[in-house]
C-alpha cells in the first residue's frame, strides 16, 4: 500500500509560491529534488509546524497535501519535475492552508525520515519508490495488523448497520425504524461483499442489538479491517428534503451546520442505551497522529467512490464529502465513512427505503464504491495488490513491444 502518513509535509513548495507570511505560520525553506524513472528522493527544510493531512486520487496517480497555517518562503525555487515526479501544483486553501497536489507517474511506496534542519526547524527526506540510501524503511502505514508485505488475502470491510436494540434511531412518518432499515442494507451489503472475489465483510452487529459506539469500532479493530462503513437514514424536520450524503471524520470543524447538528445527533445514540458521556467518551477531544491522518485522507478518497457511485441510484444530497466529528469514524487507523442512504423522514425517501429492491440497488452502489477504491488503492498483501503489480508488469511489457512481438525503439 503507498505509504502516505510522511507525505503531507513533502511538497510545501514545490512550485514557486510567494505568501504573505502570517504570524506564528509554519515555513518551507528549502527544496531539492533527485529523480529517475523508478523512484526520486525529496528533501525539505522546513520550520516547526502544525501537522500535514493527506488523501490520494487516481487517474492521474496523485498525491494531495494540505499543510494548516503554512506558506512557502518568498522567492522559494522549486526543480522542476522529473522521473517518477511528472507534475507538481501548489496553491491556497482557506483557513492559511497550502495545499500541493504531486502528480506520479505510477503509485509507489513512499519512505521518510525527519530529524532536526542544520540550521534549525526540521528536515523532512522522503523516498517515493525504492527506499533511499539514508532514508528511514520503517514508516508507519494504514494496513490490516495481519496483512503480509505480499500474498493474496481479501481486503476486509466493517459494515456497521446504525442503530439497534433500545436505539431505534430516526422514526419515518409511516413508523420505519431506522435501525431496521440500516440492517437490512448492511446484511445486503456484506452479501455483495463477500460476493466479489478478493473481498469480505463483517457485521459490527447482525441482529437488533445496542451497541456503544466504541464497541463498533472495537469490532472492526477485532476483525482486522481496511475499512469501515457505517449505515444510517437520516432524518430532519423538513419532510421534503431527500437524498443520500457520504461524512469521514474532521476534528477542525463541519464542513457545514448541518453536519455538525448531524454528527452531535448520532455521538448521542450512546445516552439512549443508559451510557453515561463520560464513560462513552463522546465529547473526548480527537488527538490526530500521523497515521489517523493518513486514514481520514483515504477515508476522503474512498468517500468520493462512493459518492460517485450513489448517484446512480438515487438523488444525492450532497455532492461533495461531507466532515464531521463523528464518534464513531474515530478509529485511528481504518479509514471510515457514515452513509446517509437516504432521509427516512421524507415519506417517498422512507417507502423506498421499505423497499427490499432499493435496499439492495443501494448496497450494490456502496460495494462498487468501495471496490473501485480498493482497485486503486490496494492494501499490501492482498489480492488486488497482486492483481495490480500484473496489470502494471502486463502494461510495461506492453509498451516496449511493437508489432508482432517487435521491440519498439
Amino acid at each position: 500500500m503507498i505509504r502516505k502518513a510522511f507525505l503531507g509535509r513533502v511538497a510545501g513548495g514545490l512550485l514557486a509560491f510567494a505568501a504573505l507570511s502570517t504570524a506564528g505560520a509554519a515555513e518551507l525553506r528549502s527544496i531539492e529534488l533527485s529523480a529517475t524513472a523508478d523512484n526520486a528522493v525529496v528533501t525539505l527544510a522546513l520550520s516547526n509546524g502544525p501537522a500535514a493531512k493527506v488523501f490520494t486520487l487516481d487517474g492521474p496517480d496523485r498525491a494531495v497535501i494540505d499543510l494548516p497555517d503554512t506558506h512557502a518562503e518568498r522567492g522559494i525555487v522549486v526543480p522542476a519535475p522529473a522521473g517518477l515526479v511528472t507534475a507538481v501544483r501548489l496553491g491556497r486553501q482557506p483557513g492559511e492552508t497550502l495545499r500541493i497536489v504531486l502528480e506520479l507517474a505510477s503509485p509507489v511506496a513512499v519512505h521518510s525520515t525527519q530529524a532536526a534542519g542544520p540550521s534549525g526547524g526540521r528536515q523532512l527526506t522522503v523516498a517515493l519508490g525504492e527506499p533511499a540510501a539514508g532514508v528511514d524503511a520503517e514508516a508507519k502505514a494504514v494496513r490490516a495488523a495481519h496483512a503480509p508485505g505480499d500474498g493474496d488475502r481479501d481486503v476486509i470491510i466493517a459494515v456497521d448497520a446504525g442503530h439497534g436494540g433500545v436505539d431505534p434511531g430516526a422514526i419515518g412518518h409511516s413508523g420505519t425504524r431506522e435501525k431496521d432499515v440500516t440492517l437490512a442494507i448492511a446484511r445486503d451489503l456484506a452479501a455483495r461483499i463477500d460476493a466479489e472475489p478478493g473481498m469480505r465483510a463483517v457485521l459490527t452487529r447482525d441482529r437488533d442489538e445496542f451497541l456503544e459506539l466504541r464497541d463498533r469500532i472495537q469490532r472492526a479493530h477485532a476483525a482486522h479491517a481496511d475499512m469501515f462503513v457505517s449505515i444510517h437514514a437520516d432524518s430532519i424536520s423538513d419532510r421534503s428534503i431527500s437524498g443520500a450524503s457520504v461524512y469521514i471524520l474532521s476534528v477542525h470543524g463541519a464542513s457545514s451546520e448541518a453536519a455538525r447538528e448531524l454528527a452531535e445527533g448520532q455521538n448521542a445514540a450512546d445516552l439512549v442505551g443508559g451510557v453515561r458521556l463520560a464513560e462513552g467518551g463522546v465529547a473526548a477531544p480527537v488527538v490526530l497522529d500521523l497515521v489517523q491522518q493518513e486514514a481520514i485522507g483515504l477515508s476522503a478518497t474512498a468517500a468520493e467512490r462512493v459518492v460517485s457511485a450513489l448517484e446512480s441510484v438515487g438523488e444525492v444530497r450532497k455532492a461533495q464529502v461531507q466532515r464531521a466529528g463523528f464518534v464513531v469514524l474515530k478509529s485511528p487507523d481504518i479509514p471510515s465513512m457514515l452513509i446517509e442512504t437516504a432521509y427516512i423522514s421524507n415519506p417517498a425517501e422512507e417507502r423506498r427505503l421499505r423497499n427490499p429492491a432499493q435496499q439492495t440497488r443501494l448496497a450494490d452502489a456502496i460495494c462498487g464504491g468501495v471496490r473501485s477504491y480498493f482497485v486503486q488503492n490496494p492494501p499490501d498483501g492482498t489480492r488486488f495488490k497482486q492483481e495490480r503489480r500484473v496489470a502494471s508488469a502486463a502494461a510495461v511489457a506492453a509498451a516496449g513491444t511493437g508489432p508482432a512481438g517487435t521491440t519498439n525503439p
